[in-house]
């Protein structure tokens, strides 16, 4: 009688392992960008500027944190959405938005992380250069605002051509949600400057840096 072959012994399952939220990005139907779990119990967001040096500075403190201790396992997002403050702000929010979300988030990095540089020649621009953008309609004025302040430059390391580059500086669409996010920040969550954080749909005023904020992101989380 033969005897049967033994099986081998089973493979003990694989254990998933858990998603790094902190690496997952994604474009809001507003026009945000979120990082994160889109489904965390306490959303964060920001209503920043990229021409803003607070909120640069807000973004230098609290984004490693953030990733850190807070998004990756999922239990908190941050969305931000970019609130145009001038011609220069404009120029750029448009390019980020024009971009896929991990691209995005990397340009709001570049643009944050050397915000004196590529503001240096909007700083620049003469009386006369100023007035002919203020004469042509107002759909035109992002892009010659752009061209002025050599954006296409400052954007060629993320990958975008001039042409491209033009493209996302004319796309109405994007401009619409821009406007929006402006006019919400300022008629539904009472902006008066940038940052402004929103935590679980309430503006948490008077709250501008991150070491003012975490304590109270920590209470939320606790439910408090």
């Amino acid at each position: 009688m033969s005897v049967p072959a033994l099986a081998a012994p089973a493979k003990p399952a694989a254990v998933a392992k858990p998603a790094n939220w902190a690496e997952t990005y994604s474009i809001t139907p507003a026009g945000g960008l979120l990082v994160g779990n889109p489904n965390a119990r306490v959303k964060l967001v920001e209503f920043g500027s990229l021409s803003c040096n607070h909120c640069r500075d807000f973004h230098a403190a609290a984004m490693p944190a953030l990733k850190a201790k807070y998004l990756a396992r999922g239990q908190v997002s941050f969305e931000f959405r970019s609130f145009v403050r001038n011609g220069a702000d404009f120029g750029a929010s448009l390019v980020a938005q024009c971009l896929p979300a991990k691209q995005a988030y990397g340009a709001i990095n570049a643009f944050f992380g050397a915000q004196d540089q590529w503001l240096a020649p909007y700083a620049a621009l003469t009386e006369a250069q100023m007035a002919q953008i203020q004469a042509a309609p107002d759909a035109d004025r992002p892009r010659l605002m752009a061209r002025e302040g050599k954006l296409a430059a400052f954007v060629a390391p993320l990958g975008l051509d001039a042409a491209r580059v033009e493209a996302c500086l004319s796309a109405k669409p994007a401009a619409d949600k821009l406007l929006a996010i402006r006019n919400e920040a300022i008629n539904v969550y009472g902006l008066e400057g940038t940052p402004t954080l929103v935590l679980n749909g309430k503006t948490v005023a008077g709250v501008f840096t991150w070491a003012e904020l975490e304590p109270r992101l920590i209470a939320a989380m606790a439910g408090k």
